[in-house]
C-alpha cells in the first residue's frame, strides 16, 4: 500500500487522510477560491475523490455551479466552519493543502486560473499553468 498523509480541519472534528502523491499540487485562482479561502487563490492538493478516506466526523456540504458550468460541493466542518475539501464534478477531491497535518507536503507545482488574480497579486511564474478545460 502507497503511503498516506492525515488532515483534518481546525477544531479536529474532521479528520481525513489522501494519498501522499496527489495528481496535481496547485494554486487556484478562480473566483469561488478566492471567496471561500479569503485569499488571492486556493492550496488544492488534487486527487481521485474515491482516495479521500474520511476518518472521524461528517462534513457539511454546500453545492456551487462554477463559472465553467460545472457542480462543485465545498465541504466544510459543521463545528469550525474550516473547508476541508470540495468534491468536483469530474470525479475529483480538491482537498485544502493547508489542513494537511505536515504543512510541507503542499508543495505547489501549478498554477490554476490566474487571469482571475488580483492586480495586486504576485505570481509565482516557476510554476506551470494547468490548463482549464
Amino acid at each position: 500500500m502507497s503511503s498516506r498523509i492525515e488532515g483534518g480541519c481546525l477544531c479536529q472534528a474532521v479528520r481525513f487522510e489522501v494519498p501522499a502523491e496527489p495528481l496535481y499540487q496547485l494554486l487556484c485562482f478562480c473566483s469561488d477560491c478566492q471567496i471561500v479561502s479569503g485569499s488571492q487563490s486556493y492550496a488544492s492538493y488534487l486527487i481521485p475523490l474515491p482516495e479521500l478516506k474520511r476518518l472521524r466526523g461528517e462534513p457539511v456540504g454546500y453545492a456551487v455551479q462554477s463559472d465553467r458550468g460545472r457542480r462543485n460541493t465545498r465541504m466544510f466542518c459543521g463545528e469550525c466552519g474550516s473547508r476541508v475539501w470540495a468534491e468536483l464534478e469530474a470525479g475529483f477531491a480538491s482537498v485544502n493543502g493547508m489542513a494537511l497535518d505536515d504543512k510541507t507536503a503542499f508543495k505547489p507545482t501549478h498554477n490554476h486560473r490566474v487571469h482571475n488574480a488580483p492586480a495586486w497579486c504576485a505570481i509565482d511564474t516557476a510554476l506551470e499553468d494547468l490548463p482549464s478545460s
